[in-house]
């Protein structure tokens, strides 16, 4: 029974998921294994290929809860081109941090299991540049996933059933107004403030993009810009400026700059935009 219910899971989107995370992390451990083996083949002294493997899985272990504390990272704070500039500082924090606790867990592996525990010129069973080469791959690790779109995990319908914000209390001036979603055009971010674009005019509404857009139904609103959201029913289409950046137009005249994963995310919902 139990070997039903693991065999449910992993074919769950979650559950694939997990598979390719390790199957990535093995992947980094073996190449990591294969050029130490290499560097030190020379030496008469040196370790079999098999007990680096071992060690070198040990050591990229934690990467595969890292992956999804980076991966939660970017959901809430967005990707380097979504980002906003004190989301790119918290990122640039988060993969410094991550990459330290990493060199801990290197020393603590490398000072017990290391195969080169006893090799002349090592120190805590390495090589001193094996920690800064380390350290390096851990930040390169952060930028790729930071840089890669997050897939979404949920079904079409389970992202539906999610989206259960229809509409949206705010104030202008002494006067209080519930904005239908379905009546928002775009949204841009102002500071602290969200403004959302209507046919009425433009409200302010104290939350931020990133809190928006997993409020709003993914099927009718698209984060375009780290600034910008739009309701897919106002798009009229995509143009390109004088340097070649791609500008998103709505029904209404309005141009606003679109990144590289928001013109994907528009593509795939707009298959006839180019």
């Amino acid at each position: 029974m139990k070997n039903t219910h693991r065999q449910a899971y992993f074919q769950t989107p979650a559950g694939r998921g997990l598979l390719r995370v390790v199957a990535g992390v093995c992947s980094v451990a073996g190449v990591m294994a294969i050029a130490i083996a290499w560097r030190v083949a020379h030496r008469p002294d040196a370790a079999s290929f098999v007990p680096i493997l071992g060690w070198q899985l040990l050591i990229w272990l934690p990467w595969i809860g890292f992956y999804y504390v980076v991966g939660y990272l970017v959901r809430r704070l967005g990707t380097y081109q979504d980002a906003s500039l004190l989301g790119l500082i918290l990122h640039v924090f988060a993969a410094v941090l991550i990459a330290s606790i990493h060199l801990v867990w290197f020393w603590l592996v490398s000072s017990r299991t290391s195969p080169f525990l006893d090799l002349p010129g090592t120190r805590f069973g390495a090589f001193a540049f094996f920690f800064v080469f380390w350290f390096l791959i851990d930040l390169l690790l952060y930028w790729a996933i930071l840089a890669r779109p997050q897939p979404n995990q949920e079904s079409p319908e389970e992202l539906a059933s999610n989206a259960t914000t229809e509409r949206f209390a705010v104030r202008k001036g002494r006067s209080q107004h519930l904005i239908r979603t379905a009546d928002i055009r775009w949204i841009e971010a102002q500071g602290y403030y969200a403004a959302l674009h209507t046919d009425s005019g433009s409200f302010l509404l104290r939350r931020s993009l990133t809190r928006l857009a997993d409020e709003l139904d993914p099927r009718s609103f698209i984060r375009v810009h780290r600034s910008t959201i739009v309701n897919v029913a106002h798009v009229d289409g995509l143009t390109t400026n004088d340097s070649g950046s791609f500008l998103v137009t709505l029904t209404d005249g309005t141009h606003r700059g679109v990144s590289r994963s928001g013109r994907r995310r528009l593509k795939s919902v707009l298959p006839a935009t180019a």
